[in-house]
């Protein structure tokens, strides 16, 4: 589907953007808030990789206040990171420009997405829940302070593939040892239903390296606790990653 071109955007938003996500026309303050993004919206993947494959949003994404968008260009493990909230019928610009970066293979479209191929997925996911070392209050999201016997499960085989456990076991990782677990949100990538090889343990985590994850999005720490501040459970944020185009 094709929109209509804008020719004025609001000065509050980023200039110029195409993000290669197909959605419906369920909800007009989503429509708006594509719309000021960029005059044409794509129904295909625009890179080789992702060449005729759609993304469809879900349906509980008409009902969302705030969006959290990663975009990136096609081939590029670097990108950047915005907040929007619905404020009174209006999006507006709650963060910017913020720095991440992606898995060593770039971004693909999360239903080509594979276990331990270094790829970022594409897509709308829900933001549900966060974990972190320390206590913290988060407005109306899942929170769960990780001890000692927290792991993730990466083993396809596993009947706890892409699952949090309270113990260690096979194909499970430590969420204690490594400082990238301090504070994370998970990003909802095959975690219901859960298939096996199709991706695991993909989180919005911190980064302090200046070269690609192995697969999650990673940002400064600093930025993350910002981010996660201002979430609010009860607007119904989620997560978009998408390509950017130049037009």
């Amino acid at each position: 589907m094709e929109s209509e071109p804008i020719s004025q955007k609001p000065s509050f938003f980023p200039s110029k953007f195409s993000i290669s996500l197909k959605f419906p026309c369920q909800n007009l303050a989503i429509i708006v808030f594509f719309l000021c993004f960029s005059p044409f919206f794509f129904q295909k993947e625009a890179s080789p990789a992702n060449k005729g494959r759609e993304i469809l949003f879900p349906e509980e994404f008409h009902l969302a206040e705030q969006v959290v968008l990663v975009l990136g260009e096609p081939g590029e493990t670097v990108g950047k990171l915005y907040l929007f909230e619905l404020v009174l019928g209006h999006w507006e610009t709650k963060i910017e420009n913020i720095p991440v970066w992606f898995g060593r293979s770039g971004l693909i479209s999360s239903n080509l997405k594979r276990e331990g191929d270094g790829f970022t997925p594409l897509g709308f996911f829900p933001i549900k829940r966060m974990l972190g070392k320390g206590k913290r209050s988060i407005r109306n999201l899942e929170y769960t302070q990780i001890s000692k016997n927290h792991h993730w499960n990466d083993d396809s085989n596993s009947k706890h593939y892409n699952q949090l456990v309270n113990r260690k076991e096979k194909g499970a990782h430590s969420l204690w040892s490594s400082e990238i677990y301090e504070l994370f949100l998970v990003i909802e990538h095959n975690t219901n239903p859960r298939i096996a090889g199709m991706g695991s343990m993909l989180f919005l985590h911190p980064w302090n390296e200046t070269k690609p994850t192995s697969g999650c999005i990673g940002i400064q720490k600093k930025s993350l606790d910002q981010i996660i501040s201002a979430l609010d459970g009860n607007k119904n944020p989620f997560l978009i990653v998408a390509e950017e185009i130049d037009l």
